[in-house]
């Protein structure tokens, strides 16, 4: 496992299959460790629209309204944005709220997944190959 970069390759789109004909909206995520990190301790972040990578617990505890906004509402916006993202320095947050309980990250954790669940038709994970990155460019996927 690699260190959290922002290289197209090592992430991960969700497809949460809400959309029309169940496609979309999109949550980019990457596993991987703290960039500079001696340990080497592999966590899922998810990619916000400022560039910022979360790690996974903090992002289930943000209000509803903040997750939906970190969506991607097409394959077309994700490459964009990851095109975006390559140039710009990391930015990691691996923090957690201040005060919060294991208890209550993963109770949040369990209802930001029902939640997600239950709004899903289907789920596919697309990893960001230049195969991939290709089929998009000719216009396969919106």
């Amino acid at each position: 496992m690699a260190a959290i970069g922002n290289d197209p390759p090592h992430c991960e789109v969700l497809d949460l299959a809400w959309g029309v004909h169940g496609h979309g909206p999109y949550l980019v995520r990457q596993a991987g460790y703290l960039p500079g990190s001696l340990d080497l301790t592999t966590q899922q972040f998810v990619l916000q629209k400022s560039g910022v990578w979360l790690i996974n617990f903090a992002f289930v505890m943000l209000p509803e309204a903040e997750q939906e906004a970190q969506l991607f509402h097409s394959l077309a916006e994700v490459s964009e944005f990851l095109d975006q993202l390559c140039a710009r320095p990391v930015c990691v947050d691996d923090s957690l709220p201040e005060g919060s309980r294991v208890s209550e990250i993963l109770a949040h954790f369990e209802c930001c997944t029902r939640r997600i669940l239950r709004g899903m038709r289907s789920c596919s994970v697309l990893s960001l190959t230049n195969a991939w990155r290709s089929r998009l460019a000719q216009g396969a996927h919106s």
